[in-house]
């Protein structure tokens, strides 16, 4: 084949019974790299399947006749090697659930979206897809390879050499292709954080300051590279059950819930196993998500579990995750000072927490302590707000404004630098107005 050949443009079908969406959909996507088809049921976009050499889909959630889960079921039983992606509102979790276990979805996009989070995320799927199958034909090549290396006669040693050069070589081209998906993967994954913080109620820039901290506190501990990996992902959707929480729940201290409310928001963890369980890659982490309310002493969520018992990567970030809500008020509807946090986790050293992670993260802390002990986190455009204290604000990596507490005036000049530029990072310090 000519390696010159222009790749033919990707081939995109959205599902959606709203014909303005489908019409925002085709212009994101108007583009020699794509061929777009358009269906507004979810019977039409399986007629389009039958005729058209499909490669990613964007099917609404809620349709009538029927609905983004079944569709994307159907769509997954008769043409697996498309990529599948949801649109769903942040109401519809039960539905989210049944698709990512039954459609076997790549990922999903909460509406309204965000024109280039939701390009990155098709852009990353056709990528994702394309390595793979590249992988599939280099694995290919190397069996062919291997049966004529077994049909070799011993003498032709030359031969021989020469073979086994090329299977070196396209065991190295194998290698880097599936190096080139984990990194994809794991961009997909902080792409999940990412959309999930976006829900109002659900603090932003909490998960990517968990799963750096959890990330040292593992290694720290011993854990293997594959255990220390699902911690990470663990922390960076720790909060994906929250997205069927209500706002009032999202919002309310836990010392103010009563034991009806503080059961609803405790059990947002079995929500996000549920979400992740059937998700292969991230089986593993799902569980770290489920126990991440089991205390040391057994007094936890909801299982009870105690001591060693508990999953080493859930009593990491156990601690880690109360840290930061106890820092920002969540638990006790007040801010509280560094030294205040780590007091109470040394309080609760043994009952609540494992003493062995205590001791380690304090560590960590004192490692890295600096003039301003209140932990800087990133968050999201669509959660700031006037009265946080912004560490330093950056568009396109020039620096627009540091150590600033916000205004109204600060944060709609902030909104309009989106403007003119598509690389924002908006650091803000944890606590006051957070």
């Amino acid at each position: 084949m000519n390696e010159n050949t222009e790749a033919p443009p990707a081939q995109l079908l959205f599902v959606d019974d709203e014909p303005n969406v489908l019409k925002a959909l085709k212009r994101l996507f108007r583009s020699a790299e794509y061929s777009v088809h358009l269906a507004e049921s979810g019977a039409s976009g399986l007629d389009i399947l039958q005729t058209q050499p499909i490669d990613l889909i964007i099917s609404d959630m809620r349709m009538p006749q029927m609905d983004g889960a079944e569709f994307l079921s159907r769509a997954a039983e008769n043409y697996p090697d498309t990529v599948r992606i949801l649109l769903t509102g942040y109401a519809d979790i039960e539905s989210t659930i049944a698709a990512v276990n039954n459609g076997r979805i790549y990922s999903y996009c909460s509406k309204p979206w965000e024109d280039n989070e939701l390009r990155i995320l098709v852009n990353n799927a056709l990528e994702q897809k394309r390595l793979r199958q590249e992988r599939q034909r280099l694995y290919d090549i190397v069996q062919r390879q291997n049966l004529e290396l077994k049909e070799l006669n011993s003498s032709l040693e030359e031969k021989v050499e020469k073979r086994t050069e090329q299977l070196k070589k396209s065991l190295h081209v194998i290698e880097q292709a599936n190096e080139s998906l984990k990194r994809q993967y794991n961009e997909s994954v902080k792409a999940f954080a990412k959309i999930i913080e976006m829900r109002p109620g659900i603090k932003s820039g909490h998960a990517k300051y968990i799963a750096e901290h959890a990330k040292e506190v593992a290694q720290r501990l011993g854990l293997p590279p594959a255990e220390v990996r699902n911690v990470v992902f663990a922390g960076l959707l720790l909060q994906i059950g929250k997205m069927s929480l209500p706002d009032s729940l999202l919002t309310m201290p836990h010392f103010a819930m009563n034991s009806q409310q503080r059961k609803r928001f405790l059990n947002h963890a079995q929500e996000g196993y549920q979400l992740l369980a059937g998700i292969e890659p991230l089986h593993q982490a799902a569980e770290l998500v489920g126990h991440q309310y089991e205390y040391y002493d057994g007094s936890g969520y909801p299982a009870g579990l105690s001591g060693p018992a508990i999953p080493l990567g859930s009593r990491i970030l156990t601690v880690i995750r109360e840290y930061v809500t106890m820092l920002d008020g969540s638990i006790t509807g007040s801010t509280m000072s560094t030294d205040q946090v780590k007091t109470r986790l040394l309080s609760k050293r043994g009952t609540n927490y494992d003493p062995q992670v205590v001791d380690t993260f304090l560590a960590l802390l004192e490692e890295t302590k600096c003039n301003d002990e209140r932990p800087v986190i990133e968050i999201s455009w669509t959660q700031l707000q006037a009265g946080m204290e912004a560490a330093e604000v950056l568009c396109n990596d020039v620096l627009y404004l540091k150590d600033q507490i916000l205004t109204d005036k600060h944060v709609e000049d902030i909104l309009g630098l989106r403007k003119h530029g598509k690389n924002l990072v908006l650091r803000v310090r944890l606590g006051q107005g957070h």
